[in-house]
């Protein structure tokens, strides 16, 4: 929008007719000077979406695993597959739990961020059992309730015991803790070499044990499975996700350079085609280009859609989603910069309305509905023939450039 409404003023700015090719050049390079600084703007536009949408994305990323773990892993406890301890295992190693055993004060340590995700994972894990028991709804639940807690959470302790560490919870002695006084209680005890009990531990990732669980969420439900790389499948989910960001950049690198290695062969190539089948290259290239640059997106789609599951279908829009705002914040910014750079004009003016009205189509179609059945498909389909079309008789029919 903002180089187009640019575009469309200049457009209106008296030009030479039947002039020398050396007055339309002077021409375009006037168009091109004053379109510049818009390019510049929408390049700025472009970067900034572009960094918001990885940020967003990293924050997500880690959300979306910490709920999933959380979730696997009071499913674990209250299958009777993985006690409170071993569930409290990963967290024995952070600083903060260090921190804590060496008698820091507990204030500082929770003014540290990376302590303050700890403990809201482990809340996460604690709160389901919490509120099982929480009737009313006060935030708080007496001594039976929490004896309960316990047998839930597969840890046997003597009623003496549970007793003792009911009292200490209990601070203000009303007969009851609040939730906030049942976590701190559960971690020191969790948290505790001293209450270690190794034979109820069930091995070193809750997660690969849930993995196998049936009717979890990777069990027999092979469709709803994770396809996690066999040598990634023993290490714990933050290191999974370490090594997996750590390929996917070295993916991105690799892909990177291809593409500056076989781009410009790759427009030589269309635009010769263009010329053999005199036809405008900017049809072969609108044709064969998204192709090549998105076939990746389009195969990992249609592989996750075929599994018909929920997930499946959500994680494949969410492909064709994250290429589309890479196509328009990325791929776009790139393009902006080469007008900027080089000094060129903007000619792309029913390019630009055609892409627009195809996306308000879309939005309205997507808005409007919230089932969309096998002929939305087809219909979402015609839209790209459509596409060519609107700037076929834009250019043609109208005059634009």
């Amino acid at each position: 929008f903002v180089i187009q409404g640019s575009a469309f003023y200049i457009d209106k700015m008296p030009k030479p007719v039947d002039a020398a090719p050396s007055q339309l050049q002077a021409s375009l390079q006037k168009e091109a000077r004053f379109e510049n600084t818009f390019a510049l703007v929408g390049l700025i536009i472009c970067i900034a979406f572009f960094f918001w949408y990885l940020q967003k994305q990293w924050t997500d990323s880690k959300g979306a695993v910490s709920d999933a773990i959380a979730e696997n892993t009071v499913q674990a406890m209250r299958d009777g597959t993985l006690t409170l301890r071993g569930a409290m295992a990963s967290f024995r190693d952070k600083n903060w739990s260090n921190m804590c055993k060496q008698g820091q004060d507990l204030n500082e340590v929770l003014l540290n961020k990376e302590s303050m995700d700890e403990v809201r994972k482990i809340c996460k894990v604690l709160a389901p059992f919490f509120a099982h028991y929480d009737v009313n709804g006060d935030n708080t639940v007496d001594f039976e309730e929490f004896r309960m807690i316990f047998k839930d959470v597969g840890e046997n302790l003597t009623r003496e015991a549970q007793a003792a560490m009911f009292d200490a919870a209990d601070t203000n002695r009303s007969g009851d803790i609040s939730f906030e006084e049942f976590v701190a209680c559960l971690m020191s005890f969790a948290l505790d070499p001293a209450n270690d009990v190794t034979e109820k531990k069930k091995g070193g990732n809750p997660d690969k044990l849930l993995a196998d669980m049936p009717g979890s969420e990777g069990g027999d439900d092979d469709d709803e499975a994770e396809d996690i790389p066999e040598d990634l499948a023993d290490l714990d989910p933050a290191e999974q996700q370490k090594r997996i960001k750590m390929r996917a950049a070295y993916g991105m690198a690799l892909g990177t350079l291809l593409v500056l290695i076989f781009s410009d062969p790759m427009v030589g190539l269309l635009s010769e085609i263009g010329k053999r089948l005199d036809v405008s290259p900017f049809y072969i290239s609108f044709v064969l280009a998204p192709l090549a640059s998105n076939a990746s997106e389009l195969v990992a789609a249609i592989n996750y859609a075929k599994k018909r599951t929920c997930k499946s279908v959500t994680t494949s829009l969410s492909t064709l989603e994250g290429a589309a705002i890479m196509n328009n914040t990325f791929c776009l910014g790139i393009f902006l910069a080469l007008v900027y750079f080089q000094n060129l004009a903007w000619e792309f003016s029913a390019e630009t309305i055609s892409i627009i009205s195809i996306q308000v189509m879309m939005g309205v179609m997507i808005l409007t509905k919230r089932v969309h059945r096998l002929l939305d498909g087809f219909i979402i389909l015609s839209l790209y023939p459509a596409c060519l079309a609107i700037v076929y008789v834009l250019e043609n029919s109208f005059g634009f450039d």
